[in-house]
């Protein structure tokens, strides 16, 4: 506690010892200025055309803060007492000229941007008002008013003095202030060569054009006068290309030389009242100093616009540039998918054909009957692989909403088990489900999705050995566990396994199915969830996927899905089904098996077709299946809503679509219809009609 308070107090000391050394400073230069600028005074001892303190002052209150104003009136009110009238009368002026300079500050601070008042010319222009307008008239109007009061000044005297004192105080003000607010802000700012030289060239002829336009060294005559107007050409020089700190140092370089011209008796200034002459020079300063502040922040904010641009455009060029790169690998990514999916999509295909060919040759009921298998799992493969494409598609359209639920994680593993039991017996591998009775909290779904390519993953890769699936609790939360005996993931593919249509190099594994997304549904899934998930493998030895997800307290009810009744218990004599398909080979296959299922079918290929068919038999149908997409730009929607019209009711629908984009997904769900996607699994579209059926009371 000691050393704490013995830092405070050597940090207040400091601060006090950096106070009282300002107080000082300025103090000093104020005073030693206020003398100079008295000394010039010809109208009155008070009264003087040079006054830069005023300047001073109010530079060093805008940069050292409103408490600098105690150096300002006693600096003055010496500098008065010391020259001209009473102790009162200075008082009276150091008043004056403290107020002047702590009223101006504040209201540059408020409405000019403060030290930052010289970067715009709206701001430059503010400060030039403030100055001009409401400061400097404070001083001139106290100080004489002082004066006056106790008799130093003759009233018929008093309006030259107050024009020659509040233009004094105003020059001092534009001319000074500038220079040592944007020296002593700019403390920052580093030369390069080239601006260092351009510096000290622009300064360079503002030193001599003052010598020739206003050097007593010269003679004056009638033909010098005009070159006066050469101070324009520094000025300009400065505002253009060097900003307002140049600009308001060639300004105080010209006010010097004009100032002692005038003086010394030269220039084109100079008559024979040093008053008037000074006046005169205070005019032309106040004329070129503004109007070239105003000039300089307008090229500085100018400057700032194009560099901002420039940053801009490099900024954009590199994103540009990133995005043609992020392009390039999307379309080196899709080339790939093409050749992968075109290769894996041609196997099952070019299987089916070999197949199909089979039938038509003579053929016993036995291998009639193995032959229809083989054709059934070619198209199981490709409806595996259309699948999977199809969960990337929804995924990559933001599609998939969680529907976060608690649950015993039992029906998930006998799941998985009743799955896979019989595709790993043919493969003469082992699968043990290990079982748990927890609880967890997940979309169940979704996760069911995520073990179920885990699974798969691990029965495609797996030759010989086994699989496990397990369950560990480790405090709240629950980690499911695949582990396979397959041939293992290299370190240098760990990252990239869960990347699209990325398949683990094997001489010997399995080539059917798969087109490498199975892992990169995975993961989407997992982060869709927020589960972590765990890779660890050995080559040659296999791989242990891990997932891990909250657990929860056993429920009292189960929120297993309700079984759907044996589609059997829904009788198919006596309703009647439009099918809705502009290709005849779909409105025959999918009429074809409809019929097959005892149904009555109405087929048509349009909307127009559709309608007439069913006002022709005049009998509304009990079910609408018909794709998504029709002839002529058309959807099926249009078509259901056209009978639902006809007929005054809501007739239950699927819509079929071969398309995976996010669209056909939205319009469906919007109006309650259910919307599958192509291929269709024969009993997939069974379950889903015998749904329908029971919801609508079939």
């Amino acid at each position: 506690m000691s050393d704490s308070r013995f830092l405070i107090s050597e940090a207040s000391s400091c601060r006090s010892i950096s106070y009282a050394g300002d107080l000082v400073a300025i103090g000093a230069i104020y005073f030693a200025l206020a003398k100079g600028g008295l000394a010039l005074a010809s109208i009155h001892p008070s009264a003087t055309p040079i006054w830069p303190p005023t300047g001073v002052a109010l530079a060093a209150v805008l940069l050292r803060g409103y408490r600098i104003w105690p150096a300002i009136f006693t600096a003055a009110m010496v500098a008065n007492a010391t020259t001209a009238g009473s102790v009162a009368t200075s008082m009276g002026i150091a008043t004056g000229n403290s107020l002047e300079a702590v009223v101006g500050a504040y209201l540059i601070n408020r409405w000019s941007g403060g030290c930052n008042t010289f970067s715009t010319p709206n701001s430059v222009a503010k400060f030039a008002l403030i100055c001009v307008v409401i400061a400097t008239p404070i001083s001139a109007s106290i100080g004489l008013t002082s004066l006056a009061t106790v008799g130093y000044i003759e009233p018929k005297n008093f309006a030259d003095a107050w024009i020659t004192w509040w233009l004094g105080d105003a020059t001092g003000a534009l001319v000074i202030t500038p220079v040592i607010v944007l020296w002593a802000a700019g403390h920052h700012y580093a030369f390069s060569r080239n601006e260092f030289l351009e510096t000290v060239g622009v300064l360079a002829t503002a030193a001599v054009v003052g010598l020739i336009a206003f050097s007593p060294l010269i003679e004056q005559t009638p033909g010098r006068d005009p070159l006066g107007f050469l101070a324009i050409l520094p000025m300009l020089w400065a505002a253009l290309r060097r900003g307002p700190r140049d600009t308001a140092t060639v300004a105080l370089v010209l006010a010097g030389a004009t100032i002692w011209g005038t003086l010394m008796g030269g220039g084109p200034f100079t008559s024979g009242d040093l008053n008037s002459s000074f006046l005169l020079v205070l005019m032309f300063l106040i004329s070129i100093t503004v109007p070239s502040l105003l000039l300089s922040a307008d090229v500085e904010v100018r400057k700032k616009a194009e560099e901002s641009l420039r940053g801009a455009q490099i900024e954009l060029e590199h994103k540009v540039a990133e995005r043609t790169q992020e392009l390039e690998l999307a379309n080196a990514a899709k080339s790939r998918f093409l050749a992968m999916a075109s290769h894996d999509l041609r196997q099952p295909l070019h299987a089916l054909g070999l197949f199909v060919a089979q039938l038509r040759t003579p053929l016993n009921s036995g291998e009639r009957t193995k032959t229809i298998e083989r054709v059934d799992a070619a198209r199981k493969e490709m409806d595996e692989m259309f699948n999977s494409l199809l969960d990337i598609s929804r995924l990559d359209a933001g599609m998939l909403t969680p529907k976060i639920t608690e649950f015993p994680i039992a029906r998930l593993l006998q799941k998985l088990e009743t799955t896979f039991n019989q595709a790993t017996r043919e493969k003469g591998i082992q699968l043990r489900i290990r079982r748990s009775n927890a609880w967890v909290r997940s979309d169940a779904m979704l996760l069911e999705r995520i073990l179920l390519n885990l699974v798969s993953n691990a029965v495609r890769y797996t030759l010989w050995g086994g699989i496990i699936v397990g369950c560990r609790r480790r405090g709240e939360s629950l980690r499911i566990e695949v582990w396979d005996t397959g041939p293992g993931i290299p370190k240098d593919q760990k990252q990239n396994i869960f990347g699209e249509f990325v398949q683990v190099p094997a001489q010997e594994r399995n080539r059917s199915g798969g087109l490498g997304l199975g892992l990169a549904i995975v993961d989407r899934l997992r982060l869709l969830l927020n589960h972590q998930i765990d890779l660890a493998s050995r080559v040659g030895r296999g791989s242990r996927f891990a997932i891990e997800l909250p657990m929860v307290d056993e429920c009292v009810t189960s929120t297993a899905p309700v079984d759907s009744p044996y589609s059997g218990a829904f009788s198919a004599e006596g309703k009647l089904i439009l099918v809705i398909a502009d290709a005849p080979m779909v409105t025959e296959g999918t009429g074809g098996l409809l019929s097959n299922w005892g149904y009555s079918v109405l087929t048509a290929g349009s909307d127009e077709a559709a309608l007439m068919r069913v006002v022709q038999r005049q009998q509304p149908p009990d079910l609408i299946i018909s794709d998504y997409h029709l002839a002529s730009g058309k959807t099926g929607i249009c078509a259901i809503e056209q009978i639902n019209a006809a007929f005054g009711s809501s007739i239950p629908a699927i819509l079929i679509s071969g398309d995976t984009a996010a669209e056909p997904l939205r319009d469906a769900n919007a109006r309650g219809y259910i919307l599958l996607h192509k291929p269709v699994d024969p009993m997939r579209l069974r379950a889903v009609m015998h749904e329908l059926f029971r919801d609508h009371g079939g």
